[in-house]
């Protein structure tokens, strides 16, 4: 083993052309812009098959070596203090057509100081909840670097409009605020929980406008499509998948039922602020208590609790609480039905439990829930079928607010759109490939360009 190749592997460096001197591969510190800098100095040198410029191949000596040409190159960090790479480059000469072309390597793109290792690193590195400028910090560059990289990298994780999966979920989130609204529109694989695609207006027009550039046959493919609450998706749904099942994610039904069983008991409360403060505070600080779901409520052990005397249980408190009102009574067995026939999976004792809260006068908010209820009372039996929800997408939509707040906002939609297709799509397998991107693309343009 030579040190050339020892040295190599130490600074992460694949390619075999770049060849180091063991007596002088390693040079004084240097110190640019308050940043010192460990450098080091290596040769790029090679026979070319054949002349970059005219084609001609390389036979009896018809490209010869003709001096060499410096680059200095970023490579990090290595022991954490930033590093650079003096490479001398060998120039070639080509005697048929008279031109010289320099020798190149995959360790860094042409017309470029920065090696992809880096750019590789920091693709990676955007995955995680942390400032660009952090980022920056890390691997000795600048954050215009990083944003750069952020770009090209965003640009390769774009949906194919040639596939859809049989089970989506739609929700939204608070974008930037040059979006309409404010809020954006986020789908994914309701099975794999993939992020699909990210949509700055989450507006009827727009997303029918979106999903009408896959075609026919891929939007009947889809199955089911799950929701909350927001009524726009409804008619969604309806135009662009025709075959399409709508499912409400279950935790905004129990989440529906609870603000209205929460409001009631703020209105219970109020009626004894001053009459029964003891009663007032018993109601305003077990709220929890009475949002607990009546099935897991505890009725066998019993305790000492400072708002009670002597011994109690969690279901004594609860009844003692609901003793305060006949109706508020009566909606919390109502509610607790509803929300134990969801748990099962009964859609028909759900429904008819909807149907049951017809029997008495209750108040305006309350009544306004059960009709939005049995308004997607459809939605719901599938919610009943199926297990699929939008709790993966929930926690996703949590990490993007992490994510900004990180950031101290985004102003640019884009930016924030890549940043979240990298932080859930990338893989270290995109993240390898995408440091030969431009390079590629540039080969293709120099023979358009020879071709023309």
């Amino acid at each position: 083993m030579t040190y050339s190749h020892i040295i190599r592997k130490t600074l992460n460096i694949k390619d075999k052309n770049i060849h180091f001197d063991p007596e002088t591969y390693i040079l004084e510190d240097e110190t640019i812009k308050e940043i010192t800098y460990k450098v080091f100095e290596a040769t790029l040198t090679y026979m070319p098959m054949a002349c970059e410029k005219c084609g001609v191949v390389n036979h009896d000596h018809a490209v010869i070596k003709n001096g060499k040409k410096m680059s200095l190159l970023k490579l990090g960090t290595v022991m954490f203090q930033p590093a650079r790479l003096k490479l001398w480059k060998q120039r070639f000469l080509c005697k048929a057509c008279h031109q010289t072309f320099v020798a190149k390597t995959s360790l860094v793109q042409k017309h470029c100081f920065i090696s992809n290792p880096i750019k590789t690193h920091i693709a990676l590195e955007l995955q995680t909840i942390q400032s660009m400028k952090a980022i920056g910090d890390r691997v000795a560059v600048s954050s215009h670097t990083v944003m750069r990289v952020l770009k090209t990298v965003g640009e390769t994780l774009e949906l194919n409009h040639q596939s859809l999966p049989e089970h989506l979920s739609f929700d939204e989130f608070k974008s930037v605020k040059e979006a309409a609204g404010a809020m954006s529109f986020i789908f994914s694989n309701a099975r794999t929980h993939e992020v699909m695609d990210i949509i700055e207006n989450r507006q009827q027009g727009e997303l029918i406008a979106y999903f009408q550039r896959f075609s026919y046959a891929l939007r009947s493919q889809v199955k089911t499509v799950t929701i909350d609450m927001y009524s726009p998706y409804m008619t969604v749904i309806e135009t662009c998948f025709p075959n399409a099942k709508l499912i409400i994610d279950r935790f905004h039904i129990v989440q529906h039922l609870n603000r209205s069983l929460n409001r009631l008991r703020i209105e219970v409360m109020n009626t004894h602020r001053y009459s029964r403060p003891k009663d007032y505070r018993k109601l305003k600080k077990q709220w929890k208590l009475v949002l607990k779901n009546s099935w897991k409520v505890n009725f066998d052990t019993f305790m000492t609790h400072r708002l009670y005397e002597g011994m109690v249980s969690q279901r004594m408190m609860v009844n003692y609480l609901l003793s305060f009102d006949e109706q508020f009574d009566w909606v919390y067995t109502l509610v607790n039905d509803l929300k134990y026939s969801l748990s099962v999976g009964n859609s028909t004792q759900f429904l008819y439990h909807l149907e049951r809260s017809k029997e008495r006068q209750l108040r305006r908010y309350i009544r306004t829930t059960m009709q939005t209820l049995e308004k997607y009372s459809e939605a719901i039996t599938h919610s009943c079928t199926y297990t699929l929800s939008n709790g993966h997408l929930e926690g996703i939509n949590n990490k993007i607010k992490t994510m900004k707040r990180s950031g101290y906002g985004y102003r640019n939609f884009k930016n924030l759109r890549a940043r979240i297709l990298i932080s859930f799509k990338l893989t270290d397998k995109n993240a390898t490939t995408v440091r030969h991107l431009t390079f590629e693309e540039e080969k293709k343009e120099e023979k358009r360009k020879k071709a023309s």
